[in-house]
């Protein structure tokens, strides 16, 4: 993927946050991983500050839902558990409804699998993109805040650790490069 289409899947991202909001939804409906098929009519979009960190932060939000997913197929998986301790103890008469209730906990497992592996692979793709877009930036450091703050999860204090500096110049540097990230996506959204 190229700079280009890079900047065409953050269009996309961005428009479609824009979307919702104007909707009211707070949940993603597909995520916005662009395609090898996607076609999408080029507009000069100029980032903002604020639209290049939600760029940036939708590698742990998208993070966040997988482990959210986890949790469910967790739940799920003791339910199941405990509708098959039911099972073995209860009559033969009654065993049907909780056979449906099984296929029932077994089927949303599998719903829920696919759906995080599917989700997996869309992070793999986001954080791929913004790898390639970060690698953009001219300098180092700004490459090394941005990578070790947004793909490493590192939070600023750990940063500022890493890079051998007080906490206060980490975010001045994190801001100077998240403003160079923003040029580079402005640029290459106006080729």
């Amino acid at each position: 993927m190229n700079v280009l289409t890079s900047s065409n899947f953050i269009t996309q991202d961005l428009q479609r946050n824009k979307d919702k909001r104007k909707r009211g939804k707070n949940h993603d409906q597909k995520d916005s991983i662009p395609h090898d098929n996607y076609n999408i009519k080029q507009e000069v979009l100029h980032l903002n500050h604020k639209q290049t960190l939600d760029f940036l932060y939708g590698i742990q939000k998208r993070d966040k839902e997988i482990d959210t997913l986890i949790e469910q197929k967790k739940s799920y998986m003791d339910l199941a558990t405990k509708v098959t301790a039911v099972i073995g103890s209860e009559r033969v008469q009654s065993s049907y409804d909780c056979n449906d209730k099984m296929a029932d906990v077994a089927t949303r497992i599998a719903d829920i699998e696919n759906e995080i592996l599917a989700k997996i692979d869309r992070l793999i793709d986001y954080k791929e993109a913004a790898i390639k877009i970060i690698k953009k930036l001219d300098d180092i450091e700004d490459r090394r805040i941005l990578i070790l703050r947004h793909i490493g999860y590192l939070n600023m204090y750990e940063v500022a650790r890493k890079m051998n500096v007080d906490r206060r110049t980490a975010y001045r540097k994190y801001n100077k490069a998240v403003d160079n990230l923003q040029k580079i996506l402005s640029d290459s959204d106006k080729k």
